[in-house]
């Protein structure tokens, strides 16, 4: 789909891609919740008992797959608005594209939840014909994206037809013979 004439508008930056934000705040929070009572532990002279094996084995397992899915998800989540359709890339773990063209689209809403206001980032759901929605989340502007995407629908959109009277005296009329 990205040929010639279809090239994107936008290149993976901005506010089209993942935030890095909301994919580092889980780390951080499973981080603190597991390594703040360890530390308390080691300093207490408790860092051989059976509750700090216990955070470290959590850590040491958490941590690891935490990292990898935001690395991943910030590689993989993004979308492209390009002129005549509109590329939308779940992210980790959904594999693919999805090509939407703009006919299809019925609307665009952004959720926010908690997690989402904390970290700045929302979810973008694109409503297509027939009432499937799909969405792209952790993005990090979407109100942008979802901006973007209004004008590209606006721009598409037939101009209203205006109908002239047959007899007006500011058209001048063109006899032939």
């Amino acid at each position: 789909m990205r040929g010639a004439n279809d090239n994107a508008e936008h290149t993976g930056s901005g506010p089209f891609t993942a935030s890095a934000r909301s994919l580092v705040l889980p780390i951080l929070v499973v981080t603190a919740l597991y390594g703040l009572p360890l530390m308390a532990l080691l300093v207490s002279g408790w860092g051989d008992g059976a509750l700090a094996r216990l955070c470290i084995l959590a850590l040491s397992l958490s941590l690891p797959f935490l990292i990898a899915y935001a690395v991943l998800r910030r590689a993989t989540a993004r979308i492209d608005v390009m002129p005549h359709t509109l590329l939308l890339h779940p992210g980790f773990p959904r594999t693919g594209q999805y090509v939407v063209p703009y006919s299809v689209i019925r609307g665009v809403r952004v959720r926010r939840g908690l997690g989402g206001r904390l970290a700045q980032s929302a979810t973008l759901v694109v409503d297509l014909a027939g009432g499937t929605p799909f969405a792209v989340s952790d993005l990090a502007d979407a109100e942008a994206a979802r901006a973007a995407i209004l004008d590209r629908l606006e721009q598409r959109r037939p101009a209203p037809s205006i109908e002239i009277p047959a007899e007006s005296a500011e058209i001048p009329r063109i006899r032939a013979g």
